[in-house]
């Protein structure tokens, strides 16, 4: 129920009229728990009606309306009640009224000083009911006043002890304690009124960004001594200089050395004045091997540089013959590395160098097993498989599985390359070996020394750069074009191909013997089509992908989509898996992908093709030379195939030959045309 009230008297409803209106309505409402669901709004606030401080401190002045909401309906006559306490004539006393208002704007500037300090503060009377709360208390528990006024405090605090305050009446001081994610220090204190305890008082110090402060102090006093002991005990010489070269550090190493030299505490005593100047021209650090007492040291000086300008220096001096001694045993660790790390990698998985692969399916996971133990070693290694199966993504995993994966990684497509300049590519050139060769010039093998070599295409190589290649492998040795030199290399081969190099050996387009030197650890991986398990795994790869890289924000797919993509044969396998994918991701409107978008002979691949039955007829004529004839067959046949490989495939030719023919024509723009479904 709700009553509308008016303020007559002079000072508003200060502190006095508001005790008296409590007073009044606990005569009339005699029920404590319906007496605390009463509330007094105003202005937009709302409070509890028996609540003083917070009464009192709506600053309700003379005749402004408020409104009384009650827990239930009440009688008439108890309304009329509470009006009259409200419209009686503001016949005052002016003394009385005088102080009324001192008493009231002390109220409002205590309760407003109060709730502003950054200390928490509740108050509770002796039944330890919560009858005063400030904002900064309010913040700490995580709660608004009104769910916290008029409750009891061990209800609202986690481990509150002002019942103990209340039974005790003695003062707890700077207790630590924990209030949802702060934490804070806790002070509480009886309020006594003629010796009898009325109340209690805590006051709650947030000390969570004291206690990482002081955390971070620690922290740095403790980097402080482990960077002071490691300086003392290091055997290097270290000292830091000032902008001058005056040694204002040194530890026991330097110390020694400087007291030996029997001169000036300054780095110039050490490097000379030649090497301390340009040192402060160049701002470069300065490195040079230098003797003293017959000692050799390499010495280092870095200059500080603040804003732009040379504060100091530091400068260490490690002794020469420590440092032979120090790589002495890094090369001895480096040995026992790899040896543990081989024994290891028999109890665990696939290197993560290959988790980049996708696939659960068992034909890869066999393919991706031999390719994990051969890494470890140094052995030839032959990739084939199908156009875009991944194959030279398996030869990177196994050069960054491998003993070698710090050193270089060089790729040679062999197809791609013309004959006529796959020798020098391979093996260089010197510099005047024939016209245009300017300066010598490096080739692949060279710089795959110490690493791996990734031959891609391999089948395409003639036989006379085969019959060098082999040479290269039994020899380990190459020697560049229009050189004389011996240049002995430590390179791992990995070749790969497409084509069957059995079978080639057969028709004699490849050698028997540089097939054999390859085909040392064969490794097969498997079409898209035999391993249709992993699409989704894929599709889901090139979704997260495709849209980091494009900008997207592709969720998923519609009913049905991954059903379609498992559906087809992928002649082009994860290549054209991924095209695809690109290919939508670039058309798609909304945040999923739809079977509408893909391409026809994937979504409905049962549907009636009309470019079918259409036989395009070749007319013979005497007045056409036989390559015209040929440029007509490749025209039709480049719109039914996407890849110069499977073209070549259906017409009985070899890849190399297909490419070449289609560019000798300009076809390269109908390969593929109805495939797509242009």
């Amino acid at each position: 129920m709700e009553i509308r009230l008016k303020i007559n008297r002079k000072n508003g409803l200060h502190i006095r009229m508001g005790a008296a209106f409590i007073s009044f309505l606990q005569s009339l409402i005699p029920d404590k728990e319906k007496l605390q669901r009463t509330y007094v709004i105003y202005n937009g606030k709302k409070v509890q009606a028996n609540n003083l401080l917070s009464l009192v401190a709506l600053k309700i002045k003379q005749g402004d309306e408020f409104t009384l909401v009650l827990d239930e309906d009440t009688d008439r006559k108890t309304v009329e009640q509470i009006q009259a306490f409200f419209n009686q004539a503001a016949s005052e006393d002016t003394r009385q009224t005088e102080t009324d208002r001192l008493l009231m704007e002390n109220s409002v500037t205590l309760h407003e000083a109060v709730s502003s300090i950054p200390n928490g503060i509740i108050v509770v009377n002796k039944e330890n009911v919560i009858i005063y709360v400030n904002k900064a208390a309010a913040e700490l528990l995580e709660k608004e006043p009104q769910d916290i006024l008029n409750r009891r405090a061990d209800e609202v605090i986690p481990h509150s002890c002002l019942h103990k305050i209340l039974q005790t009446g003695k003062t707890e001081i700077t207790e630590k304690q924990q209030i949802n994610h702060y934490t804070v220090i806790t002070t509480r204190s009886p309020i006594l009124l003629n010796d009898q305890i009325i109340g209690a008082v805590a006051i709650f110090q947030d000390i969570s960004s004291i206690e990482k402060i002081s955390k971070e102090l620690n922290e740095v006093k403790e980097l402080q001594e482990k960077l002071n002991l490691v300086l003392q005990s290091v055997t290097d010489l270290i000292g830091l200089t000032d902008e001058k070269g005056d040694f204002i550090f040194s530890n026991e190493g330097m110390d020694k050395l400087l007291k030996k030299r029997e001169g000036k505490r300054n780095i110039r005593e050490i490097i000379g004045k030649t090497g301390w100047e340009d040192l402060i021209r160049r701002r470069n650090p300065f490195m040079k091997v230098t003797k003293h007492k017959g000692q050799s040291f390499i010495t280092k000086v870095n200059p500080v540089i603040v804003e732009k300008e040379i504060r100091g220096t530091v400068a260490t001096m490690t002794p020469l013959d420590d440092v032979k001694q120090l790589l002495e045993k890094i090369d001895i660790m480096e040995q026992r590395t790899r040896y543990l790390e081989q024994e290891l990698s028999k109890h665990k998985g696939l290197s993560s160098a290959f988790h980049k692969i996708i696939g659960n399916s068992e034909t890869l996971k066999d393919a991706l097993t031999i390719a994990d133990k051969v890494a470890k070693t140094h052995s030839t290694v032959l990739i084939t498989g199908e156009s875009g199966t991944g194959k030279e993504l398996v030869a990177r995993a196994i050069h960054e599985a491998s003993p070698r994966k710090n050193h270089p990684f060089i790729r040679v497509n062999c197809a791609a390359i013309p004959p006529q300049l796959m020798e020098s590519e391979l093996f260089g050139y010197e510099k005047g070996a024939f016209t245009g060769a300017y300066k010598t010039h490096r080739g692949k093998f060279e710089l795959a020394d110490k690493g791996t070599i990734f031959l891609d295409e391999i089948g395409d190589l003639n036989l006379e750069l085969q019959g060098k290649l082999l040479r290269v492998l039994q020899e380990k040795e190459i020697v560049r074009i229009g050189g004389f030199s011996t240049i002995h290399l430590d390179v791992r081969v990995i070749a790969a191909t497409n084509r069957d190099l059995a079978k080639m050996v057969e028709e004699g387009t490849f050698r028997e013997d540089l097939y054999y030197r390859l085909n040392v650890v064969p490794i097969h991986l498997p079409p898209l089509r035999a391993r249709k398990e992993d699409i989704p795994l894929l599709v889901e790869a090139f979704r997260v992908e495709l849209n980091a890289r494009l900008g997207k924000n592709i969720k998923g797919y519609e009913k049905g989509f991954i059903e379609a993509l498992c559906n087809y044969h992928w002649p082009g396998n994860i290549r054209e898996l991924q095209n695809i994918m690109e290919r939508l991701f670039n058309l798609a409107d909304g945040d999923y992908l739809l079977c509408k978008d893909l391409p026809h002979y994937i979504s409905n691949p049962h549907a009636p093709d009309s470019s079918k039955g259409q036989e395009e007829t070749i007319v013979l004529s005497k007045d056409k030379p036989l390559h015209e004839y040929e440029k007509q067959i490749f025209a039709y046949a480049c719109q039914f195939y996407p890849s110069f490989n499977q073209l070549a495939k259906s017409l009985g030719i070899t890849h190399k030959t297909a490419a070449s023919k289609i560019r000798k024509y300009k076809l390269e723009h109908l390969v593929g045309k109805k495939y797509q479904g242009d």
